[in-house]
């Protein structure tokens, strides 16, 4: 339940403008009940209200490790910040967009969805499409997708 009601952004034009305004995804690993944050560049699709994140790394490491334990994540990511200066200390505050959510993380096998991902995140990333890829980097390159389960999004905006 969001506290700030005020700031919530429930319209899905609005969340996909915050998202394409921000840079990196933070993801949140359950590693053996330490956590894990790592943040990567991402894409996304969304249909109908139902957004998938795209993001790329190697097939090994900590971070792969976790991806393979398929466990529920949590994820963050945010724009627009700016210090709000005041008079006295508890008068400061900031401008922001935020999105958090979780979701299930899954391991892209296949060439021709591991292409639209990539194209997703290269499009996110410099705004072009139709992006090429050898198929011997396409057999290298780990390629996930997180399934959003959950998702709020707030800003607090200048007036």
């Amino acid at each position: 339940m969001m506290r700030r009601k005020d700031r919530e952004v429930t319209d899905i034009n609005e969340i996909k403008d915050i998202m394409n305004r921000c840079f990196a995804l933070h993801i949140g690993f359950n590693d053996d009940g330490h956590i894990y944050v790592v943040p990567v560049n991402f894409g996304y699709s969304e249909t109908n209200g139902k957004f998938t994140l795209y993001f790329h790394g190697a097939k090994e490491g900590r971070k792969f490790d976790c991806i393979k334990a398929g466990n529920t994540v949590g994820f963050e990511m945010d724009c627009d910040n700016e210090l709000l200066s005041a008079e006295e200390a508890c008068g400061y505050s900031a401008y922001y967009s935020s999105i958090i959510g979780e979701g299930k993380i899954s391991i892209i096998e296949d060439s021709e969805e591991k292409t639209e991902a990539l194209n997703s995140i290269m499009h996110k990333a410099t705004g072009k499409d139709g992006w090429k890829y050898p198929e011997i980097m396409l057999k290298r390159v780990g390629v996930y997708r997180l399934e959003v389960t959950e998702l709020s999004c707030k800003c607090h905006k200048k007036k």
